[in-house]
């Protein structure tokens, strides 16, 4: 068992990142990772982490294949690479709390484990500190507790201590010793700092272009490689020159003392040399070699002991038994996006402004009702139509719903594109779920604010024009104050029905091609900006095909817009005023099934979400 890369191979273009790497981290290690900046550490733990694919071999974690079980693995696993991401309004608790929901702890359980990792990385008395102020170390101890959520049996740590000064490195690793014995977890760990590594791992890898050229306990790499002589004498001067002449390979030591080379020379020969000269001898021992310098002549192409042989190790791959990821993926995802989103105030604000707009409409028809009928008692109109539910119902929800697609395609483009730009998606794919789950997961919260925020839009526009029209039938009304019928009632009931309902489908679409947008987009500013831009897109290209025969494959065509607006809502603002010729133009059936203008938003949305998941399956992630 434990956690391990079988033949991993990776390629960026012509570079060979990784060749045929294998490494095995066993239960109860601290193995300790060292190379050069490029040489393949980063890449090999995003790839057992889950966050990027190889292009060959296997990552297997306890006997469960990470590609066939890939839940399973994560349940087992977690990690902190590179720079950590959190929410940066929310505090630490708050942020934990997030995360492990959505390993699937329970509320209680989620309590009490923020409250012990937050003690244990040192991080308790920060309180309701935003982490938007935590200095660099502070971040690091809080992406520490993040991958020791749901007590992981392997984490996997990308240089913790970067951007540490001296005193929090040597926190960080009490920190590890703490983590590796109190939380019984075996640790993967790279770092720059490898005198360090000595002290705390018992097996060392290490890479060098690509390749991992050995692997081996931290003793026996130490104890194989020849070392050193360290001497200090009364006189380390006079023993320099002494030395010479005996052709021994001496250099001053910057804490005191002379570091030696003995060549052919024996350590007695050396002894007898200094004590006959009449010197004192202070200090005289074998030097044993550090990490560094192992490393160093790796590099230079000096082998120490045997290099590891490019080929398939021997694994078990077990069948899935033990269960340890959490059950309902997708309804933690939803769960977490909600929260996530809801907890910043311009999520709710901006999802209101359509209902306000609505509400704006239906009180300007008010007052424009109320001057008509003043004009047409004073004699300065003949006649004018009585002004219904149904027509300000319309007019306020044609107001409403382009700012709310809008709104939907903004928020939607950063379910994937904001947490990329903050960092924070990688720590939700650590989680013990796959990329669709997170995807599906994410797109129904969407559906969520999608619903609840067209509910209010709807509840203003009917509920006002209820309020000051009613839903009655559509009158002329005449200088004498006699009404002459135009329209009933019950004509215009099921019309209205259908506009209320008709526009969900509408704004599916627009969602998914938000959550497109976000996942094409590298950076949060430019999803925005792509979403916005082909909402824009689709309506301009619908106003050039107007005649053409395009139009109602079109997902702008189902919403009301000031550029030749085709949407059920004009139809029924039409009927609404009287217009008895007026007619709908996209009313056929998509696959003689459903109505077109629930059909074609329907697979607009469809199509959307498959290449959103698509490209997220795909996409490596920083």
């Amino acid at each position: 068992m434990g956690l391990q890369l079988v033949s991993v191979t990776r390629r960026f273009g012509e570079q060979l990142a990784l060749d045929s790497v294998s490494i095995h981290v066993r239960p109860g290690d601290c193995y300790g990772f060292i190379g050069h900046n490029g040489a393949g550490k980063t890449t090999a733990m995003r790839i057992a982490l889950g966050l990027q694919r190889a292009d060959s071999g296997r990552v297997i974690v306890d006997g469960f294949d990470a590609r066939e079980h890939p839940r399973e693995a994560r349940a087992r696993m977690g990690g902190l690479i590179e720079t950590p991401g959190f929410q940066p309004a929310l505090d630490a608790a708050a942020n934990l709390t997030l995360l492990a929901r959505l390993q699937g702890l329970s509320t209680q359980a989620t309590r009490a484990e923020v409250a012990r990792l937050l003690e244990l990385v040192g991080l308790a008395h920060t309180g309701r500190k935003p982490v938007a102020v935590f200095s660099q170390g502070m971040r690091q101890r809080l992406g520490i507790a993040q991958a020791l959520l749901g007590k992981p049996a392997y984490v996997l740590l990308d240089e913790p201590t970067n951007g540490l000064d001296p005193q929090g490195i040597a926190e960080m690793r009490e920190m590890l010793r703490r983590i590796q014995h109190e939380e019984g977890a075996s640790i993967l760990i790279s770092s720059h700092q490898l005198h360090e590594l000595a002290d705390l791992c018992n097996r060392v890898g290490v890479m060098h272009r690509g390749k991992l050229v050995v692997e081996a306990l931290t003793a026996d790499l130490l104890a194989a490689s020849p070392g050193r002589f360290e001497l200090a004498t009364s006189d380390d001067a006079r023993a320099l020159a002494l030395l010479t002449e005996l052709q021994v390979g001496a250099k001053p030591l910057t804490t005191g003392g002379l570091e030696l080379e003995l060549g052919t020379r024996t350590s007695g020969e050396v002894a007898r040399k200094i004590v006959g000269s009449g010197l004192e001898l202070v200090r005289f021992g074998a030097r044993p070699p550090s990490l560094e310098e192992i490393y160093l002549r790796y590099a230079r192409g000096e082998r120490i002991l045997a290099p590891v042989e490019a080929k398939d190790a021997p694994v078990e791959v077990a069948a899935p038994t033990e269960r340890r990821a959490a059950p309902r993926p997708i309804f933690r995802t939803l769960r977490y996006e909600l929260s996530r989103l809801c907890s910043r105030p311009a999520v709710p604000l901006l999802l209101a402004l359509p209902a306000a707009a609505a509400a704006g409409t239906v009180l300007l028809e008010r007052s424009r009702a109320a001057a008509d009928a003043a004009r047409v008692a004073a004699g300065e109109l003949a006649s004018a139509t009585a002004v219904t539910g149904f027509g300000t119902s319309a007019k306020a929800l044609a107001t409403g719903l382009p700012l709310l697609a809008l709104a939907l395609a903004g928020i939607a483009s950063q379910m994937i594109a904001g947490e990329l730009a903050r960092n924070t998606l990688r720590h939700v794919l650590l989680r013990p779920q796959t990329r669709f789950e997170v995807l599906a997961g994410k797109a129904l919260a969407g559906l969520v604010l999608l619903v609840g925020s067209y509910a209010l839009l709807a509840a203003c526009a009917l509920g006002l024009s209820a309020t000051f029209f009613g839903f009655g039938d559509l009158v002329e009304i005449l200088p004498n104050g006699q009404e002459f019928p135009l329209v009933a009632a019950d004509e215009l009931r099921p019309d209205l029905q259908r506009a209320v309902l008709v526009p969900l489908a509408a704004l599916t679409g627009y969602l998914g091609l938000g959550l497109l947008a976000g996942t094409v987009a590298r950076a949060a500013a430019a999803a925005l900006g792509l979403a916005f831009g082909c909402a824009f897109a689709l309506d301009l290209v619908r106003g050039a095909l107007r005649g053409a025969g395009f139009e109602g494959s079109l997902l702008s065509a189902y919403l009301p817009s000031p550029l030749g607006d085709t949407s059920f809502l004009h139809f029924l603002a039409d009927r609404a005023q009287g217009i008895s010729n007026s007619t709908f133009e996209h009313g056929a059936l998509v696959a003689g099934l459903v109505p077109q203008d629930v059909g074609v938003p329907a697979l607009w949305a469809l199509a959307c979400f498959s290449l959103s998941v698509a490209l997220l399956v795909r996409r490596p992630i920083p």
